[in-house]
């Protein structure tokens, strides 16, 4: 079952050993606990788009009512797990930037959109232009020009606010690329010309303009899915991204003991929860109070997720810079581009397969393809750009989404 909605944000994740010819700091900029946590967050958003999010599909199994509700309840909080993803994206950018300014004295802007090509383009051209090829031969998923040069220019969001899902369904997903790369053209310039104090002034502006846009589509009773996709009603992580940034910036790691970060682990989940289960953002037109608690909450909820494993890895939590769960993180690009292929497939090559675990078996054939596509992704299409990328333009050396 593939369901609309949420879908994946990029990650940027190959860490540079050193700065080579450019020369730098030899501090390093890296944090592995960021790249593991990708991975589990991109199952909240595979399990929304993957797992029912009707009680009705549970209790017909028998599982009781009020269990089926915790269980549905879970799946849509998943949705929330993208704003962990805008929220590490506008830290790590503006970190790096306020050190490559505190560095070089201002920001080499040529060497940080040639990072940004080489790190988003190659995996997410491919997905267009597999989309392509594959309405060839599946006429029921035709791409169409409209949706085909929206998402060449990086607007892919925006013509599903007016137009809905594109038909070439896998590369839904890329939607948040488009909206990161819209924050990634103007933000540069922002914090090359702009002091900390100023862009602390700019984070809040944004998350006025985003609860101002969202109540006027509220109030002109907009449906859920085009508030979901449009840029201005989803700043709130950006910006909230943006004041970690700036509170946090020089902080060599966080450092709150063990208790605590179980603590904001829980606080974050709760938000989510409560998000998923009563804020309704994703109705067809969901109310106001929902839509103006809601999505505050999951950035808030994000904020404490985030928090919860910043430096966690050195305090408290040192499972999270285990190699094979950086590995994992380090793929999660492809783990969100390829997951709606992986869903599709899974479907067609089980059509016609009735069983009382169909749904188990077909879940699990889907993660192999994702999983798979994503790893030889990684190995064979990003990674030379990844190695070019950080032998040539980094003056940083970072690890995470640099």
């Amino acid at each position: 079952m593939v369901a609309h909605a949420p879908t994946a944000p990029l990650a940027d994740t190959v860490a540079p050993p050193d700065i080579g010819r450019r020369g730098g700091p030899k501090e390093r900029f890296y944090f592995p606990e960021l790249d593991s946590i990708r991975f589990f967050l991109f199952w909240g958003v595979w399990g929304y788009h993957a797992l029912p999010r009707q009680e009705s599909a549970y209790t017909e199994h028998h599982v009781p009512a009020t269990f089926a509700s915790l269980i549905t309840s879970i799946i849509k909080a998943g949705m929330a797990s993208l704003d962990v993803f805008f929220i590490l994206s506008a830290f790590l950018i503006t970190e790096l930037l306020l050190r490559e300014k505190e560095f070089r004295g201002v920001p080499d802007l040529k060497a940080f959109y040639i990072r940004r090509l080489l790190r988003i383009w190659p995996l997410y051209f491919f997905m267009i232009a597999l989309a392509g090829f594959l309405s060839i031969f599946d006429r029921s998923q035709p791409l169409g020009w409209a949706y085909a040069l929206s998402f060449l220019l990086f607007a892919g969001n925006w013509i599903m606010v007016f137009r809905g899902f594109p038909h070439a369904q896998i590369i839904g997903p890329l939607w948040s690329v488009s909206f990161e790369e819209q924050f990634y053209l103007f933000w540069p310039l922002v914090v090359r010309r702009a002091s900390k104090r100023t862009l602390y002034q700019i984070a809040i502006g944004l998350l006025i303009v985003a609860a101002l846009a969202r109540l006027v589509l509220l109030l002109k009773h907009e449906g859920g899915e085009p508030i979901w996709y449009n840029s201005f009603a989803r700043l709130d992580s950006i910006a909230c991204g943006i004041l970690l940034a700036v509170i946090l910036h020089g902080c060599p790691t966080l450092r709150v003991g063990l208790a605590a970060r179980l603590t904001l682990i829980l606080v974050g989940i709760s938000a989510w929860l409560i998000v998923g289960l009563y804020c309704g953002l994703l109705d067809a037109v969901p109310t106001l109070l929902g839509g103006m608690i809601g999505y505050p909450l999951m950035s808030l909820g994000g904020v404490a997720i985030f928090l919860s494993v910043l430096g966690a890895a050195q305090d408290g939590l040192p499972f999270l810079k285990y190699s094979w769960l950086v590995y994992l993180g380090k793929i999660s690009y492809g783990l969100y581009a390829y997951h709606f292929l992986g869903l599709q497939l899974s479907q067609r090559l089980l059509t016609g397969y009735h069983h009382s675990h169909g749904w188990t078996l077909s879940w699990l054939c889907s993660l192999a393809i994702t999983f798979s596509l994503a790893a030889a992704s990684f190995k064979w299409l990003e990674s030379p750009f990844l190695r070019l990328k950080r032998t040539r333009f980094t003056y940083i050396p970072s690890g995470a989404a640099s």
